[in-house]
């Protein structure tokens, strides 16, 4: 229910509504003439009064003022504003010289929070609720509001209540005897799910937050499925701030007694699936000043179909579930870091670092003489479990335990004005122990200790050039060009490890399916245990387009960005066959002249062939507040050729239609495609009434309708 309490900071303004009047005497008026009684200094205005102090009017039908000691008194259809807020009231008194408001039977709201109470009083530091309840929204029939016993708030802070009752409409959600909440942070967090799949049955899925205190917020995550049973966990979310040091996280779970064999089938490695499941995400991020930082994550699935079933909307987002935890401490030209990765989930094919420790040497001159240099010192006991295990096969672990340094010099020459050449020149020695390693994957391999030497020799050359235009375009937000020209042309040499080394390491962080530009740094490669000799040149020419922001700055327009690898040292490639000279080229474009238009390609051709090897792209157009409309595609020869088109369309205030479609060129059909409706509920709900239709899924349906409810406002 985010920004709950955050409105509650409107309402103490109004409280303390002459905090910014003056010293001299309010303004005070009425229909009938004023009354002043000389003797108690005390002034009345009846029918139609008011009372103006600084940027604060008062309202009432009677107000009664008494100058000597500075104080108002409001009663009957009291109306108090300032700044835009307003509060409702039978009576309020405030006093001028002590700026301290009290209120009763009182009325006010800031969308999308509204309130009211027997009584409320303090100054613009502190105000005490008494009795009061909260709105969500309009008030109505499934408004989520909250009833409290009391409550205090404190001026940019936080705001305690006491004997608070959660409900949806008439439905009591949570009852908390007390709890303190910061004032950044949202107080509750709502959402629901609801529909039906042949494989679910009929079901509602629900997960609710609420605070505990200040620093804690908790909940559940509660799934009703007519063919499945009930998923319960528990969910918390935390966050502390000291200082300059912060610590905050999450934790969601959910455990389900499966009862329906027939539809839990088999994981994607064929292993049947238990009746028994669960999940727990954990995400934690921790930070002490500016240099000390712990990050976590956590996630154990008990089979590899668990979200994908339950949490469909999770699983999209995180289909590889990974688990790791990482400290790091930054000295002024020095890192030092932990970092482990573990392998709760069994189906996995994880490599497990226990733990990697690493210091890495940030660029740093040398003296006065102009080099500068980099370097790194990492160790590691490296664990993998071998894919025949995840398939019930009992085969040994691959392990090793390795040491790695690296090093390199690098010296920055200006030719010209516009142009840099960076000579450069690094080693690595690796050293491998205990090593072992399951014969099937190399029968020959030797598992007594190792140590790998490599060098690398290579340069940086880079140009720069700019121009000025003076375009100025009404239309497209245009207030002048620059355009900013890179050539480069990056040299890299690294030394033969021998073939003696196939057989001497158990390659464990080795080469993967990548398809991103290949790195050309040395000590930055984490395929350690495969480097090959590496013999390259990268040219590129690098193109930026910009024109002035309005307020400061510049703002991209455009970029254009071409590459091309030549190999004088062949090596293998991703899909076996060798590299050629000319390997690849890419090419990469970003167009964005205005807000309502962007448009990406990232392609990659092999050169020689003049064949497209890569293409993504994606163009997105906005009118206005009336329609959205983006179409994409991913292509990858002979693996992947996909197309998405998605459009939404704002019919009204309320209602927006939503379409989106995914069809496989490659197989000739479209695999999934959703139509949607989005309404509201009141002012407080968000709605999306939806109905997907699919193609050969897996595991889930050909057509499903759902329901999904969220809270407006809500992260």
């Amino acid at each position: 229910m985010s920004m709950f309490f955050n409105r509650l900071i409107g309402f103490s303004l109004m409280l303390t509504l002459v905090g910014q009047a003056t010293a001299s005497l309010p303004e005070l008026s009425a229909i009938e003439p004023l009354e002043f009684d000389e003797a108690s200094q005390r002034l009345i205005a009846r029918g139609d009064a008011e009372l103006i102090a600084g940027r604060a009017r008062l309202r009432a039908d009677r107000i009664t003022f008494y100058r000597e000691y500075g104080l108002a008194d409001a009663e009957g259809s009291v109306v108090a504003q300032r700044d835009g807020l307003r509060v409702l009231a039978d009576r309020i008194s405030f006093d001028i010289n002590d700026q301290v408001v009290s209120a009763q039977n009182f009325r006010s709201g800031l969308f999308p929070v509204y309130l009211e109470g027997e009584q409320a009083g303090g100054d613009r530091n502190r105000v005490d609720i008494q009795n009061g309840r909260i709105w969500y929204g309009d008030p109505g029939r499934l408004t989520p509001s909250a009833r409290v016993g009391s409550g205090t708030y404190l001026a940019g802070d936080s705001i305690t209540v006491r004997q608070a009752r959660l409900r949806v409409g008439p439905f009591p959600l949570l009852y908390l005897p007390r709890y303190s909440h910061a004032l950044e942070e949202p107080p509750l967090s709502l959402s629901l799910n609801g529909g039906y799949r042949s494989d679910l049955g009929l079901f509602v899925e629900s997960e609710t937050v609420a605070p505990i205190n200040q620093y804690l917020r908790a909940g559940a995550n509660l799934n009703l499925y007519t063919r499945r049973g009930v998923l319960v966990g528990p969910v918390a979310q935390y966050r502390h701030a000291l200082g300059d040091s912060v610590l905050g996280g999450s934790l969601s779970t959910g455990w389900i007694s499966d009862g329906s064999d027939s539809r839990r089938g088999n994981d994607f490695l064929g292993r049947s699936i238990s009746q028994e499941r669960g999940f727990l995400e954990w995400r934690h991020l921790q930070q002490y000043g500016e240099r000390f930082q712990i990050t976590g994550v956590a996630s154990y699935w008990s089979d590899a179909e668990v979200t994908r079933d339950f949490r469909r909307r999770q699983f999209r987002d995180n289909q590889s579930p990974d688990t790791f935890l990482e400290s790091s401490y930054a000295f002024d030209n020095v890192i030092v870091s932990a970092f482990g990765r573990f392998r709760p989930n069994t189906f996995q094919q994880v490599v497990e670092r226990q733990p990697e420790v690493r210091v890495d040497l940030l660029p740093m001159a040398l003296g006065e003489t102009g080099v500068y240099q980099r370097g790194s010192l990492s160790y590691v006991r490296l664990q993998e479990r071998s894919v025949n295990e995840l398939l019930g096969q009992s085969v040994l672990d691959s392990e090793i335990d390795r040491l790695d340094a690296t090093y390199r010099l690098q010296r920055p020459f200006r030719l010209t004005d516009w142009m840099t050449l960076t000579p450069l020149a690094g080693g690595r020695i690796t050293h491998y122990a205990n090593q072992q390693q399951d014969t099937v994957f190399n029968p020959n391999f030797d598992n007594r200790d190792y140590t790998r030497s490599l060098y690398e020799l290579g340069f940086d050359l880079e140009a720069r050039a700019y121009a000025n235009y003076p375009t100025r375009n009404r239309l497209w937000g245009v207030d002048g060009l620059r355009h900013i020209v890179r050539p480069v042309a990056r040299y890299r040499y690294f030394s033969d490890p021998g073939s003696s080394s196939q057989n001497r390491i158990a390659a464990i962080d080795r080469q993967i399916f990548n398809l991103n530009r290949p790195l050309l740094d040395f000590s930055d490669l984490r395929t350690i245990d495969t480097l090959q000799e590496t013999h390259l040149v990268r040219l590129g020419i690098e193109n930026q387009i910009l024109t002035r922001q309005a307020v400061y700055g510049s703002r991209q327009l455009a970029a254009f960005n071409i590459y091309q690898d030549v190999h004088f040292k062949r090596n293998q490639r991703y899909t076996g066959a060798r590299e050629r000279t000319l390997e690849a080229s890419w090419v990469e474009l970003m167009l964005q002249p205005a807000h309502w238009l962007r448009f990406n390609v990232m392609s990659r051709f092999q050169t020689e062939r003049t064949k497209l090897e890569e293409l993504r792209t994606r163009i997105a157009l906005v009118s206005g507040e009336i329609w959205e409309l983006g179409f994409s595609n991913d292509h990858l020869d002979t693996k992947l050729d996909q197309y998405r088109v998605d459009f939404l369309y704002r019919l009204s205030e309320r209602y927006s239609l939503l379409v989106d479609t995914r069809y496989d060129a490659r197989d000739s059909r479209f695999i999934t495609t959703r139509f949607g409706v989005y309404t509201r509920i009141g002012t407080a709900w968000e709605v999306l009434y939806a109905l997907t239709f699919r193609e050969n899924a897996q595991r889930e349906d050909d057509v499903e309708f759902s329901v999904q409810m969220s809270l407006v406002g809500q992260p």
